[in-house]
This record gives structure tokens, sequence and C-alpha cells, in this order.
């Protein structure tokens, strides 16, 4: 307990042992809602494996402070080098059509925090459902500190409220899962365009065929991995296939340093 004090009034890892109060917080919740609600135990068991995955991330943050403090550095003036672009995914998970309204949401949550802090937020691709919230979509979000910012977001949220088209006033209770992923400037992780499959498809479309020469989102298949991205917001398939070719990389890239 001394040493946890301590920590949190170190001025070096202040911001982040607040942020590991609030995950602790946040798991003593999900837990007891748990144990009343035997349907809530699968969403609770994925709610504490991302809260644990984003502990793990905040410690590893906490030691890597502290040892470069104990190595000579200052740990406070030092600015560590994170990237200014970001890859922001959304997609729907459990509650149907619900859970794609929750979707659209918080995209456009993060899109007012982003437009708050003066970053750029623009639409990479998205795909709708029949009542217009997110069945996935992905932005990329740039500005000074985003990534720094945003970097912890990663994990699965939940929603519990009566929708708007329940007539009988029920609570449904649904989730999306949130990604953030760094868009460096050069990913380091190189392609054989072997692996590749490509597709074509119009922009408004569901994707997938190629239709005629005129479409222009692309999307990209790491046939060793099965990790893909897509891009349907240039207005050109060059740029298109650019922009998807990051995204993978990126993706590729943080796979392996896991």
């Amino acid at each position: 307990m001394e040493d946890f004090l301590r920590l949190k009034s170190d001025p070096r890892i202040a911001h982040l042992t607040k942020i590991l109060e609030e995950i602790e917080k946040e798991e003593v919740k999900t837990r007891q809602a748990a144990g009343l609600n035997k349907e809530l135990r699968q969403l609770a068991e994925d709610d504490l494996r991302a809260l644990n995955e984003r502990k793990k991330v905040i410690l590893a943050d906490i030691e890597r402070i502290l040892n470069a403090a104990g190595a000579g550095g200052s740990g406070v003036g030092e600015k560590e080098d994170f990237p200014t672009d970001l890859l922001f995914e959304v997609r729907a998970g459990a509650g149907g059509e619900e859970a794609s309204l929750f979707a659209e949401e918080l995209a456009l949550m993060y899109k007012r925090y982003a437009e708050s802090e003066g970053w750029s937020f623009r639409t990479v691709d998205e795909s709708r459902s029949d009542l217009g919230g997110y069945k996935s979509a992905a932005f990329e979000i740039a500005g000074r500190d985003a990534y720094r910012k945003l970097r912890f977001e990663t994990g699965v949220h939940r929603v519990q409220r009566v929708p708007a088209t329940e007539k009988s006033g029920r609570v449904h209770t649904s989730t999306a899962s949130v990604a953030i992923l760094p868009l460096p400037k050069k990913s380091k992780f190189e392609i054989n365009p072997a692996d590749l499959l490509i597709e074509f498809s119009r922009s408004g479309g569901k994707g997938g065929q190629n239709v005629n020469k005129v479409e222009t989102a692309v999307r990209l298949v790491h046939k060793p991995t099965g990790l893909d991205a897509r891009s349907t917001s240039e207005r050109s398939q060059h740029a298109n296939r650019e922009k998807a070719m990051q995204i993978l990389s990126a993706k590729l890239q943080a796979m392996e340093e896991e």
C-alpha cells in the first residue's frame, strides 16, 4: 500500500496510476455485475480480459518510466517519440442493430473529442447497418499527442439501455469494440506482394466484387495471417490502395511486436 501511495504521488507517473485506479474500480463493478446476472457473465469475461490487457500496458509504461529515471534519465523532461497519426476502428458486437447504433455513437464521441483537441478526424472506411449504425468503421486521427492520449482506449465497450426501437421497454445489453493502432509514416514491416489478395469495389458498396473499372474502394488481405485492411475514402483506386497498404503494414507490425 505504501509503495502504491508513493507511486501515486510521483509526478512522472501520476496520470498512469490514476488510470490504473479507474481500471481496478471497473474490474470490481464488472465482477459484481457478472455475479448478479448469468447472461452477463460471458460479456464480463470479455470486459475483464480487455481491462487486464490495458492494465498490463500501463504497468509496462510505469516500469519503463521508472527504469529510465534509474538509468540516469529524469523521466520527466524526456519526450517519447509517439506517432502523431493513428487508426481508430470501431465494430459492433453483441446486440444486433442496437450494437450498430451504439458503435456509431462511440465513433461520434471520439470525433468530438478529437475536434476538441484540434486533431483531424477523417473516415477511411465504413459499413452501415439497416438502421444507419456502424457494423464497422475505420477513421484516421492525426494531431499532436493523439496516439499518446488515445493508446489505452482499445477494448470492449458495453451499454445497457432501452433501445429507441424497443416497444416493450426491455433493457438490452449491447457491445462494441474499439481498436487504436499507431500509423507511422513509414512501416518497418515489409509485405511480399505475393502474399496479398486484392479486392476492388464501389466505395459505397459492400465490397468484394470487381464490377467495373471505375471502382475505387480497395481491400487488401494478407493471406499468411488473414489480416485485412480496407480504404474507401480516397478519390482514386491508387490512393485507396496506398492507404490500405499503410493500414495493413501497421497491423502486421503491431502483431509482430505483441
